[in-house]
């Protein structure tokens, strides 16, 4: 029983990693495609270029 405990925890872990990673990833993307974007998109999603250039410098963990 305790074997399927770990196993259950350990994958729990695994998981809550993948999870984390995913977030990270799509941060970096995202950040990424708002630097691709023009002054006409940006105003379209209420977003300055500044605001852009501000966000996309940002680390992909915060």
């Amino acid at each position: 029983m305790s074997n399927q405990i770990d196993v259950k925890r350990d994958s729990k872990e695994i998981l809550d990693y993948l999870a984390v990673w995913q977030r990270w990833l799509q941060r970096y993307r995202s950040r990424r495609l708002l630097l691709r974007l023009d002054r006409e998109q940006l105003k379209d999603i209420g977003v300055t270029r500044e605001e852009a250039l501000e966000e996309a410098g940002k680390p992909f963990w915060r």
